[in-house]
């Protein structure tokens, strides 16, 4: 093989092999359940026989060059469950899982996470509106704000009543980078996974 057709081959394959990882990295990027659906730019709802999740981070989509992500959800489950702190996470691009922050991660970075919730403060959105026993919505306790009060990390959620509350993600680099999320939520009847686009 000569020198110019040895230097073509090369290239052509480094082409493919970074084709091939651009091709899947936007797969994994898209592999989400037909549960999800957009209700609004950042707004998406997962719906199945177990479990309605609502979640909105209007604030977030775009302003995420600080540690701190804030996600509005709600949930409720056609039968009662137990929800654990550990049950939800946020997967990044890479495939990477960042649990869901605890109140003393938060209290330790007080002044950031009130900036955040000042500035998204205009952004919030009404999650409860989405589900039909509206009427009936109880606070998570995964976070207390301002900050002091019980704080749990575990809460039940049934079909007669909306769990609600804000998630909270810390990044271990300091900011988030663009790119589609997964927030994922396991809970006794299965996991369901919403995509979260940071842009």
């Amino acid at each position: 093989m000569s020198g110019h057709v040895w230097k073509t081959f090369r290239l052509w394959a480094v082409c493919c092999a970074v084709l091939a990882m651009m091709g899947s990295a936007l797969a994994a990027q898209q592999e989400f359940s037909s549960a999800n659906k957009k209700r609004g730019k950042a707004v998406v709802e997962y719906k199945d026989k177990a479990i309605q999740f609502v979640a909105a981070y209007n604030y977030s989509q775009r302003n995420h060059d600080s540690r701190w992500l804030l996600i509005e959800s709600a949930l409720s489950t056609t039968a009662n469950t137990k929800v654990k702190r550990g049950d939800i996470a946020l997967r990044t691009p890479e495939g990477r899982e960042i649990p869901l922050a605890t109140q003393t991660q938060l209290g330790e970075d007080v002044k950031r996470v009130e900036q955040l919730l000042q500035n998204a403060s205009i952004h919030r959105h009404d999650v409860v509106s989405y589900f039909r026993q509206s009427d009936y919505a109880e606070d998570m306790k995964m976070f207390r704000l301002p900050f002091g009060g019980v704080v749990h990390d575990e809460f039940i959620s049934d079909r007669d009543h909306v769990a609600v509350g804000p998630l909270f993600f810390q990044s271990p680099t300091g900011a988030w980078a663009k790119g589609t999320y997964a927030l994922v939520i396991r809970h006794e009847n299965g996991t369901a996974e919403m995509p979260i686009q940071l842009e």
